[in-house]
This record gives C-alpha cells, structure tokens and sequence, in this order.
C-alpha cells in the first residue's frame, strides 16, 4: 500500500476535477457534476477544474461557486476564450497547453475526482495513474460512475491486470488505483476521508457500488 500524501493541515484541502466541456446527451451526467460541485463546496474543498463554462465543467463550478467554494481555472491559451472560459471563477491561470494543464492540476491537487468525459478526462486521468505508478506517495483518485459510464475502463483494467501488464509497475493495483461510486456524495466523502490522517485506507476498483 502506497503512502498517501496529505495536504497542508492550515488550508483547505484542493481537488482537481476531470470531466467534460461538452454537452452531454443525457441530462443526468450535468446533475451529476453540479452536485459534486455543491458537495465539495460543503467540505470546504477547493476545486481545481479546466476552466470552462461549457457542459459538466460549468455545471460543476456554477454550483460550487454558488455554495461558496473557492474555484480554480487552469486553462490552456488556446481554449482562453469569451465562448468557452468562465468568467466568474475565484482564479484563472492561463497555461500553454494541455500537458502544461496536468502538470498544474500534479502540482496543486491533493486528490483527484473524474466525472464522465472524453478524451481529455481521460487523458488527465490516465496521466495521474502513470505519473504516480512508481512513486512511493500517491494521492487519492475517485470515479464518479453515473449510470455505469466507467465500467468499460474497469473491464478493460481487470482485463491487462489479469494479462499481467500492470505487473511491472509495483505501485498500480487495482485494489489500491482508485475509489469507484455512483453516488455523488458518498464518494465525496470516501475520497476526502483519506485526506484526514489517521483514518484507514480502503479503495476499491474491481467492484463498483450501485445507489439505490
């Protein structure tokens, strides 16, 4: 089991969250991300997100912002537009490109939370697994997985782990790689909860909980 590494106990705690720009087709996934924004804000958790008030991401900063969190933009130049930046964020910082984006959200996030997506969620989640496989400190990552959105990922997981391609990397085990939830607000809770030392470490990506 890797240490997890903790945040600084004098300042809120930050978490960056993946998720998508573009309008979904299913209403669920924008309801899905406005409560996690409400939900963090009530934790009194600083949200790090990708800057834009398109879709799931303004979804997301509308409702935390309206609960009275602190939101962080990290936008790449090209993106930094009247049509796609929000205009109402606590901060925006601008950054050249998208591997420049990663390493912000690397170096200000102390947890990291994936909503539904496409490639770019996915780009940024991958990229926090690999960053993180071989190091001895690692930092909670959860999957909100609204109406089953991730359960092809974790097939294909449990299929190159039982191929044995994670086996060369000592610290990716699907045991330990992320917390799995459909409920917005129980996996608010389980991933803030590894934030708070002394508390037990218990993750799971093999099974998924199903809300009632």
């Amino acid at each position: 089991m890797r240490n997890l590494t903790l945040p600084d106990p004098h300042r809120n705690p930050r978490v960056a969250v993946f998720c998508g720009a573009a309008a979904p087709t299913d209403a669920l996934y924008v309801s899905a991300a406005a409560a996690v924004g409400s939900h963090l804000a009530e934790h009194g958790v600083h949200i790090v997100y990708g800057g834009s008030r398109l879709g799931m991401m303004g979804a997301l900063a509308d409702s935390a912002l309206a609960a009275g969190a602190q939101v962080t933009g990290i936008i790449p130049r090209a993106l930094n537009t009247p049509r796609i930046t929000h205009s109402g964020l606590t901060t925006l910082k601008t950054v050249p490109d998208m591997a420049a984006r990663q390493d912000c959200f690397m170096e200000l996030a102390d947890a990291f939370l994936a909503l539904p997506g496409g490639l770019g969620t996915l780009d940024e989640l991958t990229a926090v697994w690999a960053r993180t496989a071989h190091q001895d400190r690692a930092k909670p990552i959860g999957l909100l997985n609204t109406d089953r959105f991730y359960d092809p990922l974790l097939t294909f997981l449990n299929g190159a782990a039982a191929a044995g391609y994670l086996a060369h990397h000592p610290h990716l085990r699907l045991n330990t790689l992320a917390i799995v939830d459909d409920d917005p607000a129980r996996l608010v809770a389980a991933l803030l909860s590894l934030l708070t030392p002394r508390r037990p470490v218990r993750r799971a990506l093999a099974s998924t909980r199903t809300g009632t």
